[in-house]
C-alpha cells in the first residue's frame, strides 16, 4: 500500500486561494474531507480532488438580451394593493 501525498492546510489553502482559517472552517463544517493525525490536519490530493469535483456547478441558462444589447429588468409582481401604494408616492391618482 503506497502512502498518499498529504497537503498541509497552508497548503491547500494556497492551491484554493483562500485563507488557512477559511480552510479549518471547511474542515470543522465537515465539507473537506481529511485527515488528522497527531493534532495536525492533512488533507490528501485524492480529498481535495473529491471536495473541488463535489462543488463545481454548471453555469445556468443566460438571460437573453435585447437587441440593443441591454438585459430585461427583473418585475416584481405588483398586486392592486402595491400598485395603489406605488402610484400613491408618486402622486399619480
Amino acid at each position: 500500500m503506497t502512502t498518499p501525498h498529504l497537503l498541509r492546510v497552508a497548503e491547500v489553502a494556497e492551491r484554493l486561494s483562500l485563507s488557512p482559517s477559511k480552510i479549518y472552517e471547511l474542515v470543522e463544517s465537515g465539507a473537506l474531507p481529511h485527515h488528522k493525525i497527531g493534532g495536525s490536519i492533512r488533507v490528501s490530493e485524492e480529498q481535495l480532488a473529491r471536495y473541488l469535483e463535489s462543488t463545481s456547478r454548471e453555469r445556468g441558462p443566460a438571460i437573453p438580451r435585447r437587441t440593443n444589447g441591454t438585459r430585461p429588468a427583473q418585475v416584481k409582481h405588483l398586486n392592486a394593493e402595491r400598485l395603489s401604494q406605488a402610484w400613491e408616492k408618486q402622486g399619480i391618482d
